[in-house]
């Protein structure tokens, strides 16, 4: 225990720490679930139902994003004057950008999600909004497209926010928003397909779950292409840059890397399509794999905001 404590303490001096990267982590959970529903029923046939994905996505969406920004709020060392940051922008900066795109992508998303919502809002006493869902109704496609672009720039933009810190060579590179944007995908279907499951009864057998379990291949192989992409370029560029990769074999942020990346992560995920058709498309099976994706992608936003900012030299 002491050496843990040991090696943590190395770790403080860090500009960015575990708050961020837990609003990193509900961004992209965020613009991945959105985009996730929405992708999925444009793609579908039937879209006059409300699917389970899609409301799913709709609750994932602003609830995700509103805690995310809670974080970012009380990050702030002055927690209470975050409204300033709404009246001043400049849009030279990275971060003027993304707060302009949330600004945005808030308030729609909670939109959508009281059109998607709107046969469920009378059971959980919500049932005064349900005029209000009316009036939206026809502009649902104005708002889902808008939505959509929103969602992909904001699930780029957490990646493109941290790749401004030109000090740190990990994180100073093009491929964050892309591996950012990926990983966000794959949370955004594991939160999809749990609240999916648990909460609207869907079937683990339903086609809209087959198709949504059957993404978790293609995006964990983008997400480890992009991995290799990112470590590869960092040999490449050598110097302090590739004195980073050191991450990979030193020190607990290593073992979160390769015991909840790839160990959780991505590993479970690929293993558990092994198993049988039945075994695999199982309530309990489809539930542990989505919470794996889920970790797999948080302990990825932790090692990219410590792991980049300690290794520099």
């Amino acid at each position: 225990m002491n050496n843990i404590w040991g090696d943590m303490a190395q770790y403080d001096p860090v500009v960015w720490n575990w708050i961020i990267a837990v609003y990193l982590f509900m961004a992209g959970l965020s613009a991945g679930s959105v985009l996730i529903g929405i992708g999925m029923r444009w793609y579908s046939k039937d879209k006059q139902t409300e699917s389970a994905i899609l409301k799913a996505s709709a609750i994932i969406g602003p609830v995700a994003i509103t805690l995310g920004l809670a974080c970012l709020v009380f990050d702030l060392t002055k927690p209470f004057h975050f409204w300033l940051i709404l009246i001043n922008y400049n849009f030279d900066s990275v971060m003027a950008i993304g707060v302009a795109a949330l600004l945005a992508y808030s308030p729609l998303g909670i939109a959508y999600s009281i059109i998607v919502l709107r046969d469920e809002l009378p059971k959980w006493k919500l049932g005064f909004l349900v005029p209000i869902s009316h009036m939206l109704m026809p502009f649902r496609t104005m708002i889902e497209i808008l939505l959509f672009i929103l969602a992909v720039g904001v699930g780029a933009y957490t990646g493109f926010l941290i790749s401004a810190m030109n000090a740190y060579p990990m994180l100073n590179t093009a491929i964050l928003p892309a591996l950012f944007l990926a990983s966000g995908l794959s949370a955004g279907a594991a939160g999809n397909l749990i609240v999916a499951l648990t909460c609207f009864n869907s079937s683990a057998y339903d086609d809209d779950m087959s198709k949504l379990h059957g993404l978790d291949l293609p995006v964990i192989i983008t997400e480890m292409m992009f991995l290799v992409m990112l470590f590869t370029s960092l040999y490449f560029t050598g110097g302090a840059a590739a004195q980073a990769l050191a991450s990979l074999t030193q020190d607990i942020w290593a073992s979160v890397f390769w015991y909840g990346v790839v160990g959780i992560g991505f590993c479970i995920p690929i293993l558990s399509m092994l198993l049988p058709s039945k075994a695999r498309h199982t309530k309990a099976m489809m539930l542990t794999v989505a919470c794996c994706s889920l970790t797999g992608v948080l302990a990825l936003r932790h090692f990219i905001i410590y792991a980049g900012q300690t290794y520099v030299s």
